[in-house]
């Protein structure tokens, strides 16, 4: 049960609306325009059981009083330091929403002795946006597709505070530069965006992963402006991990994977094993004959997307067939990349490969989707990181059985090619840093790899796990097919 107190600093009160256990991280929850702490109950039963949840009514919200003037996005920073000072908290994770964002953003970088870290939520305001009448036109957006649930809370929020109250609140808000403070925000921060989100654009939030030093991005698929409300058990789910230093993706499974903390024995996994490298070496007799793909993967429904095949290293794109035939049986065309043949050329490399090839023709209306396989998934990533990913009409990569992190196996290989995927790599250093474009993919694994030991999961992205073992096996799963044709539709679903 909550308890309720008040914080005071002349005219100005805050509402402390304190819940959760006495012990683990002080989780600080900071509204934005017009809202208080209601909205944010579904999230804070995730909290409430990993540490303290302390959710604020600001000055003129909620519970609070009105004050005669509102605060400046600077002052209500310096009023929420105070506050942390004045209650004593420590290991405190600042999570604001929207304009709350704005202010915990002030207080991180003014006060980073105060913040362990930070969590931002949807945050305002896109610099390229910074008028009344455009944020006006994209909260109308954002509210035409809003839930009922949302939209509930937001008119009862809002004429709770007033319109008077809730109008003299927006000029702080244009008129705060959030970009020219991020950069002073010392402590590991989350950026969370709603894919249909139309208040923050996704190129506007990714940019704020950037420009704080310590910064990563995660997208919550089907939500919008909203998202903590409609989806707060995902987005606590992601603070959480946040706040004690875990990647921020989760697999997800599809069907049951087996129990957690009983791995494959070893007759079990050589079996596995065994099998993989069997069915690997039956496909890869496909490669013989195999100069050009079905003439049927050219057709399709104009409405889905165009698939792109990348194939892993020593793989021909004849490797991919079974789950090429398997989309393009589902109505997407279907294509590949000749000129890669064993795929052992440098990733940077085949990746500029692979961005010339398609820019040889001009991308779909539906766009492009990456469906790739190991190394493909890194190759895959590199063309979403270069310029012209925008351009060649990529809706993001799905990928199987990819060594984001790196494969610390390959040391036992003395071939520079699959030496490459070393987790020291520059390359693979690179893509690992290059964060912001996770929430593009859809990474999809199976319940062993040999090949890829520390797994596939990729932080920020959406992480589906197979009931398959192995590394090659899993390419001619159903269940793969279900799993990739599910990541399709999450990179391509269209608010």
């Amino acid at each position: 049960m909550s308890q309720t107190r008040e914080f005071r600093r002349g005219e100005d009160v805050v509402v402390i609306h304190d819940s959760g256990r006495p012990d683990g991280p002080h989780y600080v929850l900071v509204h934005g325009l017009g809202m208080a702490h209601d909205y944010w109950a579904e999230l804070a039963v995730v909290l409430e059981a990993d540490g303290r949840v302390h959710a604020l009514d600001l000055p003129g919200f909620g519970d609070a009083p009105e004050p005669r003037e509102p605060l400046s996005m600077p002052a209500a920073g310096e009023l929420l330091a105070e506050l942390l000072v004045a209650e004593g908290f420590d290991r405190v994770v600042l999570v604001g929403h929207s304009t709350g964002a704005q202010v915990v953003s002030e207080t991180a970088a003014k006060h980073p002795e105060l913040v362990d870290r930070v969590v931002l939520i949807a945050p305002t305001v896109n610099p390229r946006e910074r008028t009344l009448a455009k944020q006006t036109m994209r909260f109308l957006q954002d509210i035409a597709l809003v839930h009922p649930k949302a939209l509930w809370y937001g008119v009862s929020l809002y004429a709770k505070a007033g319109p008077a109250w809730y109008a003299a609140n927006l000029r702080p808000m244009l008129d705060h530069r959030i970009e020219l403070v991020l950069p002073e925000v010392t402590a590991p921060t989350l950026v969370i965006r709603g894919e249909h989100d139309r208040v923050v654009p996704r190129d506007w939030a990714e940019e704020v992963a950037r420009l704080v030093p310590d910064g990563r991005y995660a997208e919550v698929p089907g939500r919008g402006h909203e998202t903590m409300i409609r989806a707060g058990r995902r987005v606590g789910e992601l603070i959480v991990r946040h706040a004690r230093a875990l990647p921020a993706g989760r697999p997800v499974a599809l069907v049951e994977p087996p129990p957690e903390g009983r791995p494959l024995g070893v007759p079990a996994a050589l079996g596995a094993m065994a099998r993989d490298y069997a069915y690997a070496g039956v496909r890869q007799l496909a490669w013989l004959g195999a100069r050009h793909e079905p003439r049927a993967w050219r057709r399709g429904e104009p409405g889905k997307p165009q698939v792109v095949l990348l194939p892993g290293v020593y793989e021909h794109w004849s490797f991919m067939r079974p789950l090429g035939d398997a989309l393009n049986a589902e109505g997407h065309r279907v294509v590949v990349v000749h000129g890669m043949r064993a795929n052992r050329r440098p990733i940077a490399e085949t990746a500029a490969r692979v961005a010339k090839a398609l820019a040889r023709s001009a991308p779909p209306p539906a766009g492009r989707v990456i469906v790739a396989h190991s190394k493909g998934g890194l190759i895959g990533k590199h063309v979403l990181i270069d310029d012209e990913g925008e351009l060649l009409g990529i809706r993001g990569v799905v990928a199987i059985c990819t060594p984001f992190a790196g494969a610390r196996r390959a040391r036992l290989f003395g071939d520079p090619s699959i030496r490459a995927l070393l987790p020291s790599d520059a390359t693979i250093v690179m893509l690992e840093d290059a964060a912001s474009v996770n929430a593009r993919i859809v990474s999809i694994f199976g319940t062993f790899d040999p090949h890829v030991p520390d797994g596939s999961a990729l932080e920020g992205a959406t992480n589906l796990q197979v009931p398959v073992a192995g590394h090659f096996r899993v390419l001619a799963a159903p269940e793969t097919s279900a799993a990739v044709l599910a990541g399709i539709g999450l990179l391509t679903a269209v608010g």
